[in-house]
């Protein structure tokens, strides 16, 4: 028995090298267009979760995202001591697919979207029915997600995928 190869197929294997390396970096990223450009802003190679992240859900999400003997909101408490394990590798209580802390990949990162762009992928963008945070605010979240997520601060001095943003 003969196999018979359509005349295009050593063709298309030929080409999905090149078709690989053409597709985006991280697929699962939003339009850039419906997002916060951060580029502007410099990058931080050390942050501090409980010095640098904490603060931030402190002062912009607690006020929903706490535990007061009842649910948070989306299940998901950010009050310190508990916050960061409410957020590493957790998957979102809203839809089982998503990841809220990606580490090493912001833009895989529910949290980071919901931050950062107006179009995401469950719910709204946080924090809900108020102005979004600052954009340093963001990039100091997009910094300490793509340097892995560390639950205390580090002392990596370089760290491979580190790149100036813009």
């Amino acid at each position: 028995m003969k196999i018979r190869v359509p005349r295009r197929l050593p063709a298309l294997l030929l080409a999905l090298p090149v078709l690989a390396q053409a597709w985006p970096y991280d697929a699962a990223a939003p339009l850039a267009e419906q997002c916060d450009s951060i580029d502007s802003v410099p990058m931080r190679q050390h942050v501090n979760y409980n010095e640098d992240i904490q603060p931030i859900w402190s002062t912009r999400c607690a006020n929903c995202h706490v535990d007061w003997g009842k649910f948070p909101s989306a299940d998901l408490d950010l009050n310190p001591p508990n916050s960061w394990f409410f957020l590493y590798n957790e998957h979102s209580s809203q839809d089982s697919a998503l990841v809220r802390v990606v580490p090493n990949q912001p833009w895989s990162s529910l949290l980071f979207t919901k931050l950062n762009c107006e179009v995401v992928d469950v719910g709204v963008r946080m924090p809900r029915g108020r102005t979004p945070i600052p954009l340093n605010e963001q990039a100091l979240v997009h910094d300490w997600i793509l340097a892995g997520a560390p639950e205390a601060g580090d002392d990596t001095i370089f760290r491979a995928r580190f790149e100036i943003r813009g």
